[in-house]
């Protein structure tokens, strides 16, 4: 009996040296596993951003020109008054510009607009396309939106294409 008390064998270095090596192979894939969760989640996180922004953008230039009466569409920036209201492409932000207003920035400082703002005026249909860019991402999302203009007087035969839209809403003046 006194024997088998004191028989006991302990972990041979070769038992040790395989168990850390297991243990090590095991923590390097964990490590891989997490490490592609963690930045598959910050470029997903960045892209739902990206879209957000422009998504928004593209909402408010829809609520600001659905109730439009009259409407203009220009090529070039020599066009812009301070007597009517204005949305168009600035340092490469998209700036809405209401009479009497400071013209005001319609996405984040972390987006920018990669190719012109694109207005096309057919009869009362309104549609536009933004080509937005995350700055620290460089990834690119594009926004074509059509809108009815419920409100637009002498639509017949009208198409306008251009960069930069004038419009007038009855009540600003």
């Amino acid at each position: 009996m006194k024997y088998k008390l004191f028989n006991h064998k302990g972990l041979t270095l070769i038992e040790l040296i395989i168990t850390i090596a297991l243990l090590g192979i095991i923590i390097s894939f964990m490590f891989i596993f997490f490490q592609f969760n963690y930045s598959t989640f910050f470029r997903s996180n960045n892209k739902y951003d990206l879209q957000t922004s422009m998504n928004n953008a593209a909402r408010l230039i829809e609520e600001e020109l659905k109730f439009a009466d009259e409407m203009n569409i220009y090529s070039n920036e020599d066009s812009i008054y301070n007597t009517k209201n204005y949305i168009f492409l600035e340092d490469n932000l998209i700036k809405i510009k209401k009479v009497g207003y400071e013209s005001k920035d319609l996405i984040k400082d972390d987006l920018i607009i990669v190719d012109k703002l694109w207005f096309k005026l057919d009869e009362n249909l309104l549609t536009f396309q933004i080509k937005g860019q995350n700055v620290k991402s460089k990834e690119e999302f594009t926004v074509e939106s059509t809108i009815e203009l419920l409100n637009m007087k002498d639509v017949d035969n009208m198409e306008l294409e251009g960069s930069i839209i004038e419009y007038f809403v009855k009540g600003d003046d």
